[in-house]
């Protein structure tokens, strides 16, 4: 299994390891995050884990790895005063992973750009479902629904566009290349969350 994985994650699959024990699936992540590394697909991983498992993530890589250069974030950290000094350590730092809890992942911030793009694709396929819809004469309801989403995601845009942009490092200007999500499914339907 463990070849596998670096095969499928090296053709730039995406890739979802399951296991019936936290060891297996983290040792994987690991593995498979520094062989990336030594076959050149990467240069700096990052790792969102559940919250309470950081040290423990990082503390299991130096077994598997000890020469690794690896960061462990804390919680103080990603305190709001600490959080441009952390991001300035990733972006500057050679380091071959980053680990983080699942709930500083959304401290980081995304580039305007990238959600200026992601917003619009989803705009765009909204519009070309509700033309799919008119043209086969769909359900009005499912039309009436899709405008309202539309709508929605219209006024995000015009928010985000209006919004001032400040000088904090996003996601894009860490140097990561690579993320692995521990627990993914914690993250199951966040657009919806977090809209």
């Amino acid at each position: 299994m463990t070849g596998n994985c670096h095969v499928r994650c090296g053709t730039g699959e995406n890739l979802e390891i399951t296991s019936k024990g936290y060891l297996l699936s983290s040792f994987e992540m690991i593995a498979t995050a520094m062989e990336s590394k030594r076959l050149g697909l990467c240069t700096k991983s990052l790792f969102a884990v559940p919250n309470h498992l950081t040290e423990q993530i990082g503390d299991d890589f130096q077994k598997l790895y000890p020469g690794a250069n690896i960061l462990v974030a804390t919680k103080k950290d990603f305190q709001k005063a600490n959080r441009q000094q952390l991001f300035a350590k990733i972006a500057t730092g050679n380091y071959d992973a980053v680990i983080i809890g699942h709930s500083q992942l959304g401290k980081i911030p995304v580039s305007r750009e990238r959600q200026v793009m992601t917003i619009q694709s989803q705009i765009d396929d909204i519009l070309r479902g509700i033309e799919e819809l008119k043209k086969s004469e769909g359900s009005k309801f499912q039309i009436k629904a899709m405008e309202r989403t539309r709508k929605s995601l219209q006024k995000q845009l015009d928010k985000l566009e209006k919004a001032n942009q400040d000088d904090t490092l996003t996601f894009e200007q860490l140097g990561i290349d690579r993320l692995f999500v521990d627990e993914a499914h914690e993250f199951k339907n966040c657009a919806k969350r977090y809209a």
